[in-house]
């Protein structure tokens, strides 16, 4: 991060920021490495709109002095709003514990923290460099990025027992599971009684095949239990990965990560491109055939044709049990119908297809 030296005028602001000034300048003289560093004021600083992340971001220019002269940098605040699901670790937690306990292990470059509360209601990151649109990625920019996951998911293959280490990581196929089986299975209770969405609702065979993926979560998870664990990002997808001019990609909300098998990522990084971005530059197939490429070169691992399209299937169903049901409960009936056929192709129509080939 660049630090500026300019002469500041004095005058004072309200303080209506979720931290401390304390906590700003420990943080501030940690990263920057200056003992001597003293805030004189923080003002809001204007931030580039992007995709909703869980809570609410916002810049900041930190006017300070120091010995060597006055200057100023721009931060990023992030605050996070709730848990991702009653009866699990705050999302703002585990954010803080990837920053603060494991972002020296990663082989991804991430923001750097400078300072967050224990519970990770709010965290300041450096602000990262200008970066290319998501929606505009290349091909080439889509093959890095999957590079990267594998590579991530290489470092920490079979490490599952040792990433008990950091409580906070979610554990959605072991400990949280009841939490999101019960949380899926009242959603759909409500899409019944409210009758919305038409798109669920108004289809008997639909209702019929969701209510059986609750009823049977625990043959949803059998052949994923049965994989490698590994540390996921939990939303990795181009929306959260910084494509700078410089060709290095940076990769931040971290908020819903945990361990599992890496399929469940990739399931994440493919659908939730094809949800977004009408046009991608690669095909489904193109990108899983990176991915198991990568993992084969890297680290040996190898999946039969068979095998990988049984635990295709069953990523598929769960990452919908647990993120999509309950979404679609609580989202406004207008806003679905124009996403209608994002919704059917790259979700609703693949999901059932799976229940059928493999629940039935």
């Amino acid at each position: 991060m660049m630090i500026s030296s300019q002469t500041i005028s004095p005058d004072k602001h309200a303080w209506n920021w979720p931290f401390s000034l304390a906590n700003l300048t420990a943080g501030c003289r940690r990263h920057f490495e200056d003992t001597s560093i003293h805030i004189e004021r923080v003002e809001p600083y204007p931030l580039p709109d992007r995709r909703p992340s869980i809570g609410r971001i916002r810049g900041i220019k930190v006017h300070f002095r120091a010995s060597a002269g006055e200057g100023e940098c721009i931060l990023v605040v992030k605050e996070t709003h709730g848990t991702t699901r009653a009866g699990l670790a705050g999302a703002g937690r585990r954010e803080v514990g990837v920053y603060q306990s494991l972002s020296d292990h990663l082989p991804l470059s991430t923001p750097s923290m400078i300072t967050g509360s224990p519970s990770g209601d709010w965290l300041i990151l450096e602000l990262l460099p200008p970066a290319s649109d998501p929606e505009q990625w290349s091909k080439e920019e889509y093959l890095q990025a999957l590079d990267a996951m594998a590579v991530l998911h290489d470092q920490f293959w079979g490490l599952g027992e040792d990433l008990y280490a950091f409580p906070w990581l979610s554990r959605a196929l072991e400990g949280d599971f009841e939490v999101h089986v019960t949380a899926a299975a009242q959603a759909l209770e409500r899409i019944m009684e409210i009758k919305r969405p038409i798109l669920i609702a108004n289809k008997p065979h639909r209702i019929e095949l969701f209510t059986q993926l609750i009823e049977k979560a625990d043959r949803v998870i059998a052949p994923l239990i049965n994989q490698p664990s590994t540390l996921l990002h939990g939303d990795y997808w181009p929306g959260n990965i910084a494509a700078a001019s410089n060709r290095k990609q940076i990769v931040y909300d971290w908020q819903l990560a945990g361990v599992g098998p890496g399929v469940l990522d990739l399931v994440v990084f493919i659908n939730k491109s094809a949800w977004w971005f009408d046009d991608l530059p690669l095909s489904q197939d193109e990108m899983v055939e990176r991915y198991r490429d990568n993992m084969l070169s890297r680290a040996g691992i190898q999946w039969e044709k068979e095998t990988w399209s049984e635990i295709w299937d069953h990523a598929l169903m769960w990452r919908f049990l647990q993120d999509w049901i309950d979404l679609l409960a609580v989202t406004p009936e207008p806003l679905l119908l124009t996403r209608a056929k994002q919704l059917e192709s790259v979700w609703l129509k693949p999901v059932e297809r799976a229940i059928e080939r493999r629940l039935n």
